[in-house]
């Protein structure tokens, strides 16, 4: 992501982390004693598996006359598996329970009386399926849920990890459909028809999704494909009476503010306008070893069993991430100006 600009609203991410040292100190001991209790179980189960695989492969070895010490492996494998998951849990935990005390502290010291929640009603990812932002998915969570007011606009933000598993033998676990962050922010129009504004991935994405209406705008258009949700023979003329160019820019200004996905360089945001809101996914996506992309977690705390904590750091990026609705705001046009329904529309053309 590209390095953002200030705004007033977020304080500057130096004072308030030494602000919050307290609660950073706190944790890093929590942390440790957690990382030492975890090390001893993860032990306690390397050792009974092993003495469990011995035993099994002696005794089926003496049954079979030495054919089947192999059967020792299976307990091994299981005591493995069992590890991973026991450390999958640990972070997770661990992740939530930084969440849970940061990230409303450092909400205190943002403008906007922001509400926390830890976690959210898988609900709210409905309006953002039903613009095509997010595929269809059946498994995962939303936490981190953050309301609040800036600038006259309400707004909603919270981080998903949305993933699908299909059905039937052949199925292959879980797939991710989106990790990243979902905001909702208010306008001050009714947009209707609904509009889905997502990446131009090309002729393929044009050929298999809803109908596209160009804007006319060169550079918009090359970046990103508009369609209205309910189907809608809306024209270019239209369409730029409802998406104007005010919030094409806006939307450009946006792209370059949050920047590209790593390797594949399409843009991070996919946007929408419904009813009176703005909505917005971000991807955390980044560069990880042997140029690979991983979704980088919210909060992004580090990973429990390591060494070294890395919570002063990571501190600094959860205050830029959180202050990402902030600077989305100040981004959009001051005044929404654009019929309010299709019956408008229509009428202004009569």
């Amino acid at each position: 992501m590209t390095e953002q600009t200030t705004t007033s609203a977020v304080p500057d991410p130096e004072r308030l982390a030494e602000h919050l040292q307290p609660k950073i100190d706190e944790l890093e001991r929590e942390r440790e004693a957690t990382r030492r209790s975890a090390f001893r179980w993860f032990a306690f189960l390397g050792f009974a598996t092993l003495g469990v695989a011995i035993a099994a492969a002696v005794f089926v070895a003496m049954q079979a006359g030495g054919a089947g010490a192999g059967f020792g492996v299976m307990p091994l494998a299981f005591g493995g598996a069992l590890i991973v998951i026991s450390a999958y849990r640990h972070q997770t935990r661990w992740s939530d329970r930084v969440g849970r005390v940061l990230i409303p502290e450092v909400c205190k010291a943002l403008d906007g009386d922001i509400k926390y929640q830890a976690e959210a009603d898988r609900s709210f990812v409905k309006p953002y399926n039903a613009l095509e932002m997010i595929g269809p998915w059946n498994r995962g969570w939303v936490k981190h849920l953050l309301r609040g007011e800036y600038r006259g606009r309400r707004f909603e933000m919270a981080h998903a990890d949305l993933r699908a598993r299909s059905s039937g033998k052949n199925s292959s676990g879980d797939s991710d459909v989106f990790k990243g962050l979902l905001f909702r922010i208010q306008t001050q129009a009714n947009s209707e028809p609904g509009l889905s504004i997502r990446p131009n991935f090309g002729w393929l994405t044009k050929a298999f999704g809803k109908r596209v209406i160009p804007t006319g705008n060169k550079e918009f258009d090359a970046l990103f494909l508009v369609s209205p949700d309910d189907g809608s023979a809306l024209d270019t003329e239209q369409l730029n009476r409802v998406l104007t160019p005010d919030w094409q820019r806006a939307l450009l200004a946006l792209n370059e503010t949050l920047g590209t996905v790593p390797i594949t360089g399409e843009p991070r945001l996919h946007a929408g306008l419904k009813y009176d809101a703005f909505y917005m996914t971000l991807s955390l996506k980044e560069r990880g070893r042997f140029r690979t992309l991983r979704s980088r977690p919210f909060p992004d705390v580090g990973h429990i069993l390591a060494t070294e904590s890395s919570l002063d750091r990571d501190l600094h990026k959860l205050i830029k991430e959180i202050g990402i609705v902030y600077r989305v705001i100040e981004q959009l046009p001051d005044s929404d100006h654009w019929p309010s329904s299709q019956s408008e529309l229509e009428n202004e053309n009569m």
